[in-house]
């Protein structure tokens, strides 16, 4: 069984992108009705201790899982062990 999400990070300077990648996480975890918390964060000194190098991204639980594009759904449920 996999271990519950506690926090997700979705990383950015707050670009049109960036916001669309949120919006899609923010559904996902609605959607299934997980308890773990979404944040938006875009401050360059977290994006930098997680070794971001392209936006937008997304860290679960500290662990950057995606890099550099907007996800699919799919994409997202399978991330979080909802697919």
């Amino acid at each position: 069984m996999q271990t519950p999400v506690s926090v997700i990070e979705i990383l950015g300077p707050g670009c049109a992108r960036c916001q669309e990648t949120h919006r899609v996480v923010r559904h996902v975890v609605d959607e299934a009705g997980l308890g773990c918390e979404v944040q938006k964060v875009e401050s360059l000194e977290r994006m930098v201790d997680l070794g971001v190098m392209r936006t937008p991204a997304v860290a679960i639980d500290g662990k950057v899982v995606l890099s550099g594009r907007v996800p699919k759904v799919e994409e997202v449920r399978r991330l979080l062990g909802v697919a």
